[in-house]
């Protein structure tokens, strides 16, 4: 295979690549766990100039679904705060403190209280299901129509690079192409049913808690029922 027809390959390859990693980008923003990649887009005005994130915080994860983001100045907390916000308002943000090992000013160990912003995701209720799998089949068909319209520029420049080719490495181009295309959409498809398995569990989850609250309710107003009941009975024996 000619070395022009070899770098053609690569550069289908190469646009092939980024459109699947927009598409997984895309999707790691439609936050259902905990991502990093969510947090890679907020900045943070810090004495007058916007930094990112990580430069001036400590990110940790305290489970699947929420982050602890540690200012490394304390006054920073505000900043960082607005700056989550500005990008993803749907976060559910709360100011907490815990105790972490440290040096006082004499180089003595000492524990002091950090205050960090934990950082849950929201949760996936009936309307949000329906927003991030519609949101999930738009990424998916977009970075689909992006590859395609990377095939057909292709295939144009290669029928040009393959006339007088014999059938032989027609054959072998052509094995090539299905090949190149087969690893990204595979991978594009992974990336796809992967998010989709992602919101069904966290829609499940969200179910199964919904009908614990509400069973927890139901009880709680069943008990206060029983004891109207009962006060109603003894102040109608004491007539």
């Amino acid at each position: 295979m000619r070395r022009n027809i070899i770098r053609e390959f690569e550069e289908l390859a190469e646009a092939l690549s980024n459109y699947s990693l927009m598409l997984a980008y895309n999707l790691q923003n439609l936050c259902v766990k905990a991502e990093e990649a969510s947090l890679i887009p907020i900045k943070v005005m810090v004495e007058g100039e916007m930094q990112n994130l990580e430069k001036c915080t400590v990110i940790g994860k305290k489970d699947d679904y929420s982050f602890m983001i540690f200012p490394k100045f304390d006054e920073d907390m505000p900043a960082v705060v607005k700056g989550i916000m500005d990008v993803h308002p749907e976060f559910k943000l709360e100011e907490e403190s815990m105790k972490v090992d440290s040096l006082d000013e004499n180089g003595n160990p000492t524990e002091v209280d950090a205050r960090y912003v934990l950082v849950t995701m929201p949760e996936v209720n009936d309307d949000r299901y329906d927003l991030l799998k519609q949101a999930t089949k738009y990424y998916y068909e977009s970075s689909k129509s992006q590859m395609e319209i990377a095939n057909g520029k292709a295939d144009i420049r290669l029928a040009e690079l393959t006339v007088g080719e014999t059938e032989e490495n027609m054959k072998l181009i052509k094995a090539e192409r299905d090949r190149v295309n087969k690893q990204w959409n595979d991978h594009r498809d992974g990336l796809y049913n992967d998010k989709l398995k992602e919101i069904e569990e966290a829609h499940n989850k969200w179910l199964a808690e919904d009908a614990e609250r509400k069973r927890r309710q139901q009880e709680a107003e069943d008990a206060r029922g029983d004891s109207v009941t009962k006060s109603m009975r003894m102040d109608a024996g004491k007539k």
